[in-house]
């Protein structure tokens, strides 16, 4: 599958192609923005293991609305309602699909959905993503080339990688914990809140081209470089589906509404994972 450098972009835009369908029109690709500290927002609908970590758990079913269409996408927005999907490649002949809702107005279509809402020159960000991450960083701001050995195919091997990837702060230790009907861990990292940053150009100082790169993952030509503020928060939820390591990913900027957290709840809400 081809990939496109994201290095061509400006630094707000992260674009890549992606097995990935959506009820409306052709598909994904994505922006990322981000703000301040915080954490993403949780719901009724939204389960606790014993240690505290979220799992989001799956509210919706099947719906007609579904359609295949799929292909590379340049920033599409989304329909309230559009049915979409990814799929994550497996070593058996079937890939493990992921479906999601989009819940409102505003969304547009990557390796997942984003949305950014601008009220004068704040940028308020939230994002779900499907992702197959392969490796990180050895550092995501001055080393940012791929660990070495990579990591393990292990759910534990890809928390454990993100809970010490520097300079990332662990706000939430890996966890155990079930979602969507599937075993695995919970793990939520953030921008540090004393990164150096500049603000007018959303750019870290004394990082490598001025971002910061955490995760590898094979739709996208670099590691996934979305941060754009320090407390940027980043939650993952690691799964083991039938052997296929399969990650939910979501980001949240500090300054997020709480109507803008509560859609990017109903977009993990609405995950439904056939293997």
């Amino acid at each position: 599958m081809p990939t496109i450098d994201a290095r061509i972009l400006p630094f707000h835009l992260i674009l890549a192609l992606s097995l990935a369908g959506c009820a409306a029109g052709d598909t994904p690709s994505m922006s990322e923005r981000a703000g301040s500290p915080g954490q993403p927002a949780t719901s009724d609908a939204t389960a606790t293991s014993a240690s505290g970590a979220t799992n989001p758990s799956p509210t919706s079913s099947p719906s007609p609305l579904e359609t295949s269409c799929h292909g590379p996408g340049d920033f599409e927005p989304l329909p309230i309602g559009a049915q979409c999907w990814i799929d994550i490649a497996t070593d058996a002949d079937m890939p493990v699909r992921v479906s999601y809702t989009i819940p409102g107005p505003g969304w547009s279509a990557f390796i997942g959905a984003y949305k950014d809402v601008e009220v004068g020159n704040d940028v308020q960000f939230v994002n779900v993503l499907i992702a197959d991450i392969e490796n990180v960083t050895i550092n995501a701001c001055n080393q940012q080339q791929p660990a070495k050995p990579p990591l393990g195919a292990s759910v534990g091997d890809l928390a454990a990688a993100l809970a010490r990837l520097p300079p990332f702060e662990v706000t939430s230790p890996p966890a155990d914990v079930t979602a969507y009907g599937y075993n695995g861990m919970h793990v939520q990292i953030r921008v540090p809140l004393d990164q150096v940053y500049r603000v007018d150009f959303g750019t870290f100082i004394g990082c490598q081209e001025s971002v910061l790169r955490s995760w590898i993952a094979t739709p996208l030509s670099f590691a996934f470089s979305g941060y754009v503020a320090p407390g940027d928060t980043e939650d993952f939820w690691i799964l083991d589906v039938d052997g296929t390591r399969v990650v939910i990913v979501a980001l949240a900027t500090a300054n997020a509404s709480e109507d803008l957290r509560a859609e990017q709840q109903a977009v993990l809400d609405s995950i439904e994972i056939e293997p």
